[in-house]
């Protein structure tokens, strides 16, 4: 469920970078949530300079936001928070204050993903053992 929407400018990030950002975000999400790569989406957008505003002037910025599942605690979203942020610095080569991560959260019973309800944080293991057949088929 995570879907994961990068936005930056035309030409800030070139595909190996983009790239490494995939990786990581897949990294850092399962690593703090316990939940399963295969359903970590990202999405790239990128605008032409004039489309990104801070401070009322055109930015250079770059903006995470991720659609997660809720009910996760504070100081693992925070930790998650953090290292978004320091992998965008780092990767898109940005100063912190042009760098935005936001979460929108879901409650897990207002999300389907390949034909199956996902199953509440923490519960991945079971839920995948109880509909992995129906998963597997849903992947064929």
């Amino acid at each position: 469920m995570p879907f994961y929407k990068c936005i930056s400018l035309a030409g800030t990030l070139a595909q190996a970078q983009k790239e490494e950002i995939v990786s990581e975000i897949t990294r850092i999400h399962c690593d703090a949530t316990g939940g399963l790569p295969r359903f970590v989406q990202i999405q790239f957008e990128e605008v032409k300079p004039g489309d990104i505003f801070q401070s009322a002037k055109p930015s250079r910025a770059v903006r995470l936001h991720a659609r997660i599942r809720a009910s996760r605690d504070s100081d693992t979203k925070y930790r998650m928070l953090r290292a978004y942020t320091d992998l965008i610095i780092r990767v898109a080569r940005v100063p912190v204050d042009e760098v935005m991560v936001a979460f929108i959260e879901s409650p897990f019973e207002n999300v389907m993903e390949a034909g199956v309800r996902l199953p509440a944080p923490g519960d991945e293991k079971a839920w995948l053992e109880r509909s992995g057949d129906q998963v597997a088929r849903n992947e064929q």
